[in-house]
């Protein structure tokens, strides 16, 4: 740790050590993102992992950096601050992605992008009472996916699994049975 003496203003003789302190910010590569991901993916197959309500249990982040070590030997990725800290902002940017797609009205994800869709003005409406969703319209997250079986709380897997485009396809199905049945009535 660094640290500086500084005069106090109290007298003349005295002294202050101010410390700075030491931060651990990681700037992830794409390569240390997809092994992260494969762990969380195994780590959620597992039922001694995976809590019930879209968690992992007590101890998870030890066991990733460990699998982390095996697959990227020289990443140096630590279980506090550099994982946690990852996991965390994955998974709000997952709930705060799922959230806009689940009410659709104006949201849409492009497959072949990865992305959200959005109109501006319906996109910055949002962010104002929602603001994880910053920054989030028309930026890459290749691996919505993926986190919709690790945080997902009900994971769907084989014939019953939903991508993100499956759901905003439903959505839209859903929409124009609706109105369909709307016409019919008014007919």
């Amino acid at each position: 740790m660094a640290s500086t003496n500084i005069e106090s203003q109290r007298g003349k003789n005295q002294t202050v050590e101010r410390t700075k302190p030491v931060t651990s910010k990681r700037m992830w590569t794409k390569q240390e993102d997809v092994a992260l991901i494969e762990c969380l993916h195994t780590l959620a197959l597992d039922p001694h992992w995976k809590g019930d309500n879209g968690t992992f249990r007590s101890g998870y982040l030890s066991y990733i950096e460990k699998m982390l070590v095996t697959k990227l030997p020289t990443a140096q990725i630590r279980a506090n601050s550099h994982i946690e800290s990852r996991v965390k902002l994955l998974k709000r940017q997952y709930n705060a992605l799922s959230e806009m797609l689940n009410i659709g009205s104006g949201f849409g994800w492009n497959e072949e992008e990865k992305c959200l869709t959005a109109p501006k003005d319906v996109f910055d409406d949002w962010v104002r009472s929602h603001p994880t969703a910053a920054g989030l319209r028309n930026k890459p997250f290749p691996f919505f996916d993926d986190l919709v079986q690790i945080f997902g709380k009900e994971r769907a897997t084989g014939t019953a699994a939903e991508t993100a485009a499956d759901a905003v396809e439903n959505l839209v199905m859903e929409d124009n049975t609706f109105l369909d049945a709307l016409n019919v009535e008014d007919e």
